[in-house]
């Protein structure tokens, strides 16, 4: 009886706990929906943007005007576009990023080799060693930041790439309603901002030029440059041949939607091609040893204490 009544117990907190998640989540959706059939609030202006990726704590302040101070001098070239081209690629669009970034160079250059100097000095290694492995660590250092900064632009180039097609499915919903270019780009905007924060920035960036009077062909060019997403400026060329020629821009954009999906679902298949190559190597040097291990082991221990058996103990 004392068991049933604990069943019972147990099964009416889970049934409670279970309701109370609903009703939670019902009022949760309901809340969002309801934000969503809002009327947009006025849309950021692109100097806000840029502002708030700007803005840090306090406490790094310093630390980027040191390194903007140290970076000045080991900036070769000021008008280097190649390093600026990547940075805004990479989301950093600050005028001082460039000196920012050589400052972080020379910086992990200097740091890198100084624990390993403090682990040689403490146990009295060779100093001729040393120094050569010193050097070696702070070459490996001032390469670091680039390595980073490459990793950090292929990442956003793969999310700006991944959210593209739901941005065309968006541009041709509202364009199909009646929106002009620029509402359609400042909606576009917040509706993909919780799934893509970065394409949510560059639209803001975009829709912020076309506010200010410059050209709408010349702001989504300058979209493209700024993405470095090659399928963001296939698709940016051709809006602007289609405003051109006077063609419908939402009928090119469903057309244009189809061939990213589909160029997407080639790359799925290349890479799903490329993996068994690929796994060969862990394979034949972790895997293949460890199953040998495993199989031939207890094989091997018997023919060696059959043939062997003064060397084993017997």
């Amino acid at each position: 009886m004392g068991g049933m009544n604990l069943l019972a117990a147990i099964t009416s907190f889970i049934a409670f706990v279970l309701l109370s998640y609903g009703i939670m989540m019902a009022y949760e959706n309901r809340r969002k929906m309801r934000k969503r059939m809002e009327e947009p609030v006025a849309p950021k202006a692109a100097v806000a943007v840029l502002k708030n990726e700007e803005a840090g704590h306090p406490f790094f302040k310093p630390l980027f005007n040191w390194l903007t101070f140290s970076g000045q001098w080991a900036l070769k070239d000021q008008g280097d576009s190649k390093l600026h081209d990547l940075l805004i690629h990479g989301g950093f669009r600050k005028p001082n990023a460039p000196a920012i970034f050589y400052g972080l160079k020379v910086a992990c250059a200097l740091v890198l080799p100084v624990p390993f100097l403090l682990f040689s000095i403490m146990h009295d290694k060779p100093m001729g060693t040393s120094i050569l492995i010193s050097f070696c660590l702070a070459g490996v250092g001032y390469l670091l930041p680039q390595i980073v900064l490459q990793r950090i632009v292929n990442r956003r180039h793969e999310k700006l790439d991944k959210a593209l097609p739901d941005v065309i499915d968006l541009f041709v919903i509202c364009m199909e309603a009646g929106l002009s270019l620029q509402a359609t780009v400042n909606r576009v905007a917040e509706e993909i901002r919780p799934v893509c924060p970065e394409f949510f920035a560059e639209l803001q960036i975009t829709g912020g030029e076309m506010r200010t009077g410059i050209a709408r062909d010349t702001a989504l060019t300058n979209l493209g440059r700024r993405t470095g997403v090659q399928s963001i400026q296939s698709l940016v060329t051709l809006m602007n041949q289609s405003e051109k020629m006077g063609a419908s821009i939402a009928q090119s954009l469903r057309v244009h939607a189809d061939f990213v999906r589909t160029q997407r679902t080639l790359r799925a298949e290349e890479k799903a091609a490329k993996l068994p190559v690929k796994i060969m190597i862990p394979m034949v040097f972790f895997i293949f040893p460890a199953l040998f291990i495993v199989i031939l082991g207890p094989a091997v221990i018997r023919i060696g204490e059959q043939l062997f058996p003064a060397m084993i103990g017997h």
